[in-house]
């Protein structure tokens, strides 16, 4: 459930003994905590417009707060909502006519704003996955699934490039009916611990290897190998992978001969 899920993040311990105390001070600590949200002035069940996620929109806005005031860009965890709305607006995923049965995975999700967009614009229920390198930021993930209605999203945490955890039994990469995602771009660490000589999920096999300092086309082709035959994806790449030379023009051009973008 939500709860075993988040046990294992980095969130707050409330029983640990060395920050909130012991005994009668743990228990008032606590209390006065539960007492803030016990204040009749915080219930706003009686205001509330159809649709409204108040809790779940005041922690996005706190989230954003912080990308744009962090000294270290943590932007690298927030996508904007107006740019999400735009991608799933791209997918039409509405139009599809989807079910709890349609499956949408973000490879690099951050804290899960954009999956989250691209589950509003379904108008119904659908499957949400993601996997996201960092430990806390994937802990913000999980966190914001609950806050907005998907308990059931499944975010696990690791490299994507590195170690794909959303797999077939048979090792296979899991293929989803669409995948959205804004990676880092031109990720100048993305080769660390991936064979491309041998990758044994085929994301480079007759589309070629993106060059070691930049990584937009290994994220791209892991999207692209993500996919069912009938799946569709956005993806935020600097623009400048349109007209770059060298190795990552053979990758574009074998991307396009082969009908994939």
């Amino acid at each position: 459930d939500a709860n075993s899920r988040l046990a294992h993040s980095d969130f707050p311990d409330f029983n640990d003994s060395n920050k909130l105390g012991d005994g009668a001070q743990k228990v008032e600590k606590l209390g006065n905590l539960i007492a803030i949200f016990e204040n009749p002035a915080l219930n706003f069940s009686q205001n509330r417009a159809e649709n409204d996620d108040i809790l779940g929109d005041a922690y996005e806005y706190l989230m954003r707060h912080f990308a744009t005031e962090s000294g270290k860009s943590k932007g690298q965890f927030y996508t904007p909502a107006e740019v999400s709305r735009i991608m799933a607006q791209i997918l039409e995923i509405r139009d599809s006519k989807p079910t709890a049965k349609t499956t949408v995975y973000d490879p690099t999700c951050g804290s899960g704003s954009l999956l989250l967009k691209v589950s509003d614009a379904a108008k119904t229920p659908v499957t949400l996955y993601g996997q996201e390198k960092d430990a806390a930021t994937s802990g913000l993930a999980r966190m914001n699934m609950i806050l907005h209605d998907n308990p059931g999203a499944e975010i696990k945490q690791g490299n994507t490039l590195a170690n794909p955890l959303f797999l077939y039994e048979q090792g296979g990469l899991k293929t989803f009916d669409y995948v959205v995602a804004n990676p880092p771009f031109s990720d100048k660490r993305w080769g660390n611990g991936v064979d491309t000589a041998h990758d044994p999920f085929q994301r480079f096999d007759g589309l070629g290897v993106p060059p070691d300092k930049n990584g937009d086309y290994a994220y791209l082709l892991h999207i692209i190998r993500s996919l069912k035959s009938r799946g569709k994806g956005a993806c935020i790449l600097p623009h400048g992978v349109l007209f770059r030379g060298n190795v990552e023009a053979a990758v574009r051009a074998a991307l396009i001969r082969k009908g994939l973008i």
